[in-house]
């Protein structure tokens, strides 16, 4: 069945293309019962990460699932006192949806626990949210980061399927290492260095991708992990590790090279330490030298994909104490309420175009049309790097506001570079990428042979499609058929394949499901709307993560 859709009527028609052709997409009867389960994230490292929908989830629940210490880092925004709260079902992943190892099912294995008890508290835990849910409870639980990468309570959401569960987008301590790095990034693979069996994504094959970014979860033998990249790139290749993202007071970034990284990173703990890799740390502006108190002081602000309520608590309070904000309409009539009687400027977003590069001679055209000239963009870009300046030396607070993640396919953070003689910070954001794993429900990096997730655009998808993991394609304007015809070399027609549109919109946020080879029918030749991301691989319907 083909579907006909307008930019006008794309909502309405993408949800009857997945109630008629998918059912995916059913409204929940009028007579519903008010209970419910939802998987919340809550970030890396604090409250000041966690965001008001998160808070709200929580405030809401008659039940909640959450460790003691993050029971009591909430307890000065919630009233636990009328709650039943539940410690220690948080990790109880393992094994899930697999049967036992023979000869080892009673055998004590992580956290002191037999698979046989990893089975059991699964299967209470299940059997008491279903009962409480039935009798009209509201039932959450709590897990740091981003609830869909490598995360421990992804699981809860494939048990409960029948309850329809949600799961609340939390920031990802990927977001928060890529603030402190302060090193914008295009191309990105999210992995960790263990393999599955049969696998195609081990750390060797991950590195032909020159242009990307690997991002390493999880490398607790470090020494071990970096002799494995050393076999696959140049000694001299730029390497960042975040130690603790996120966390004011703990938090460690150290910078080097493949060579030397090791000796840098001696002697440290690596368990909360995310790696990065690739030649765009080499324009990471993190410097160690602390700023004079007093001072003016420039922030990046990343405030998330959709609903004002998407934006952390940090950046509430740095768009609070502002003296000067810079933002677009969109971001201001998204957050009217917080911006009223704010001195706030327009004019000055998305500068990124011929930054750092001579114009094209007379007669050349660019790659690209773009809105100004290039002479007129350096002209722009000057003149908002001035204002900034000037305002800081004032000593005045100046935010720059960006969707999502600031430091991901984002177009302010070339003022980074531009500004690094002066105080600068990046207040880290949910990107779309975080929102859009949200509103599928399923744990992107938990593929049947595949535990990466590589972000891609239109300039990369058929290289990137080579590694047949799971992709996550920011669209950007590129025509739907180029991803579709790049995606088809690669994978066959039934890989499992999901649109998502305006992510983080709480109203307007639609998911469709297909697979590779029915998605063009099903979306039909008409243009999609701007906010939309594009995912293909098995992770979509893997039934057995972890």
């Amino acid at each position: 069945m083909k579907l006909k859709l307008s930019l006008k009527s794309f909502p309405a028609a993408l949800a009857l293309a997945c109630l008629v052709a998918l059912g995916a997409m059913a409204p929940a009867p009028a007579a519903a019962q008010k209970g419910g389960y939802k998987l919340v994230g809550l970030g890396p490292a604090g409250l000041d990460l966690t965001t008001p929908r998160q808070l709200k989830a929580i405030e809401e629940a008659d039940i909640v699932f959450c460790r003691p210490e993050t029971r009591k880092m909430l307890e000065s925004r919630i009233d636990f006192s009328k709650k039943k709260v539940i410690g220690g079902d948080t990790l109880i992943f393992p094994y899930y949806g697999k049967a036992c190892p023979k000869g080892q099912e009673k055998k004590k294995t992580r956290w002191g626990k037999t698979c046989e008890e990893f089975h059991q508290k699964q299967a209470e835990f299940v059997s008491m949210v279903k009962k409480a849910v039935a009798g009209g409870k509201k039932v959450v639980m709590t897990t740091g980061g981003d609830p869909t990468i490598y995360s421990p309570g992804i699981w809860t959401v494939l048990a409960l399927k029948d309850l329809k569960p949600k799961v609340v987008p939390g920031l990802s301590a990927f977001n928060a290492a890529n603030a402190a790095l302060k090193a914008g990034l295009h191309d990105v693979i999210i992995t960790a260095p263990f393999n599955k069996k049969g696998g195609e994504d081990s750390l060797e094959s991950l590195a032909t991708h020159e242009r990307a970014t690997m991002v390493i979860f999880m490398p607790r033998d470090m020494d071990k992990v970096l002799a494995r990249l050393a076999k696959a790139y140049p000694a001299g290749t730029p390497v960042g590790a975040v130690a603790n993202a996120g966390s004011p007071d703990k938090q460690k970034v150290t910078l080097g090279t493949l060579g030397d990284i090791k000796q840098k990173l001696k002697d440290k703990k690596n368990f909360r330490t995310i790696l990065y890799i690739g030649k765009m740390m080499a324009n990471s502006q993190y410097r160690a030298a602390k700023k004079s108190k007093g001072k003016g002081k420039f922030y990046l602000v990343g405030v998330g994909p959709g609903d004002s309520d998407l934006a952390t608590l940090r950046a509430l309070e740095v768009i609070k104490k502002a003296d000067i904000i810079f933002a677009n309409r969109r971001i201001k009539e998204l957050f009217a309420k917080e911006l009223a009687g704010r001195n706030v400027i327009e004019g000055y977003y998305r500068l990124f175009p011929f930054y750092g590069r001579p114009c094209p001679k007379k007669g050349e055209q660019p790659k690209r049309r773009e809105r100004m000239s290039c002479e007129q963009y350096h002209q722009k870009q000057a003149e908002f790097a001035a204002r900034i300046r000037k305002a800081v030396a004032q000593g005045k607070i100046v935010a720059q506001l960006d969707s999502g993640d600031p430091m991901v396919y984002g177009p302010c953070n070339w003022i980074l570079t531009e500004l690094k003689d002066i105080d600068t910070e990046v207040v880290p954001g949910m990107s779309c990428f975080n929102a859009s794993n949200a509103a599928i429900g399923a744990g992107v990096t938990e593929g049947k042979k595949s535990h990466s997730v590589l972000l891609a655009s239109g300039w990369s998808v058929e290289q990137m499609a080579k590694q047949k993991a799971t992709m996550v394609l920011f669209t950007m304007r590129t025509a739907f058929q180029k991803f579709v015809d790049a995606l088809s070399k690669h994978y066959p027609p039934d890989t499992p394949v999901a649109v998502v549109v305006k992510a983080g919109y709480a109203a307007e946020e639609k998911v469709l499901r297909s697979t590779l080879g029915r998605i063009t029918q099903e979306v039909g030749n008409q243009r999609l709307p701007f906010q939309y991301m594009l995912y293909v691989g098995d992770s979509l319907t893997n039934t057995k993560p972890y």
